[in-house]
């Protein structure tokens, strides 16, 4: 037994780098300035781990066909152990990444940490905001039910509309003619395949970036003495992350992830909606008819993500002091106000939906194996029953 722990420490030592390599990584110089305002980094590349766990575990039961998906969907939430704590921690982990990334970005615009050296790994951080984006738009419709089917419609509707490109984005996106195998493969293989390696490789390239630069000091405090980043700047990312994922656990377990029915391109009744994060950008296309909805579905956004880019080629004006930023202060002020008021107009204009009652056990595809022996009510939705007028 001394003989492997003495060889382990031995290969320990001579391991090209490694110690190097971590304690380079722990005793990194950071200003004085740094806090906890700076921690939303570390939570949002944690949501990140916890999102690639639980969406490789999904896929153990999952089927990635129409259909199946669903069944299989309704076999984790009934048969598989703990399968109903894994879907809601990566559902609602994924809203949490995107108010994360949302909010670690309003803190380095807020500072000005975007300016001169650092234009680079802004930029690479909205083009991460937008994968984040992605992450949601591409795994609504994989539960095949009909909230996912319908809004995928309206998704493919709304692509199709981009200029020039609006007819090559309906083809890749398999929704030319309808939502069917081909889309659910398309957006399947984008969730799974493409956007977890590009978003490990950005998070790499924007780690490397805020290690290359340093992180950005307060204006007044370059002069001060720098301290290291373990382990008070550790202890408190520990603390944001244990705090994050305590939420996110607390989410799963109380608020259910609704399931409806099985998707039914029939049921032109249906009214679509999409996650929370995009109603803002469902209720700008109410503001535009005709001619016009394009402006609304990609001509306004992507003006945004523009200027979103070119902030820091935008402001070349010397860092100051936070409290002093009046007017990058006023911008988050009115785009938080913007937000809310489409988001909150969005949920208050949403129509009723008319009430159907739902088919606990609609008949499979063939050859689906996924054929759970229960449905518990708490994994359902059930719409109300209006009772029938009588004479």
């Amino acid at each position: 037994m001394k003989r492997r722990l003495k060889a382990l420490n031995e290969w320990w030592i001579i391991a090209p780098g490694l110690p190097t390599a971590i304690q380079t990584f722990l005793y990194e110089d950071i200003p004085a300035s740094a806090g906890w305002h700076q921690v939303f980094g570390s939570v949002a590349m944690f949501l990140f781990l916890i999102q690639a766990f639980t969406g490789a575990l999904l896929a153990f039961n999952y089927a990635p066909t129409p259909g199946d998906a669903y069944n299989s969907l309704r076999y984790i939430l009934t048969e598989v152990t703990a399968g109903r704590l894994m879907r809601g921690l990566h559902h609602w982990g994924a809203s949490m990444m995107i108010v994360v990334v949302v909010l670690h970005m309003v803190q380095v615009f807020l500072y000005g940490a975007y300016k001169k050296p650092r234009e680079t790994t802004w930029m690479v951080g909205v083009v991460l905001l937008l994968l984040t984006l992605a992450y949601g738009l591409t795994g609504y419709l994989l539960p095949w039910d009909n909230r996912a089917y319908w809004g995928t419609v309206v998704t493919t509707r709304i692509a199709a509309q981009a200029p020039l490109l609006g007819s090559y984005l309906t083809r890749l996106l398999g929704g030319d003619e309808s939502i069917g195998v081909v889309t659910f493969a398309r957006f399947f293989g984008l969730h799974v395949l493409l956007l977890p390696p590009a978003t490990a490789l950005l998070m790499g390239i924007h780690i490397y970036l805020v290690r290359k630069h340093g992180v950005a000091p307060a204006p007044g405090d370059e002069a001060l003495p720098t301290r290291k980043f373990y382990p008070q700047q550790v202890l408190k990312d520990t603390i944001a992350i244990f705090i994050a994922f305590a939420i996110l656990f607390l989410m799963a377990v109380a608020v259910r992830v609704p399931l409806e029915q099985l998707a039914d391109p029939t049921d032109t009744s249906y009214i679509p909606r999409p996650e929370w994060y995009f109603l803002f950008l469902f209720q700008t296309l109410k503001l535009f008819s005709g001619p016009l909805e394009v402006v609304g579905s990609t001509v306004l956004p992507g003006l945004a993500v523009l200027l979103l880019i070119l902030v820091p080629f935008i402001d070349r004006s010397a860092m100051i002091k936070v409290t002093r930023r009046t007017f990058a202060a006023a911008v988050v002020l009115l785009a938080a106000i913007g937000w809310g008021g489409l988001t909150a107009a969005a949920v208050l204009t949403t129509p009723r939906r008319p009430d159907k009652p739902l088919s606990i056990t609609p008949s499979p595809p063939s050859g689906c194996s996924f054929r759970p022996k229960r449905w518990p009510a708490s994994d359902i939705s059930v719409p109300r029953i209006a009772p029938v007028a009588t004479r």
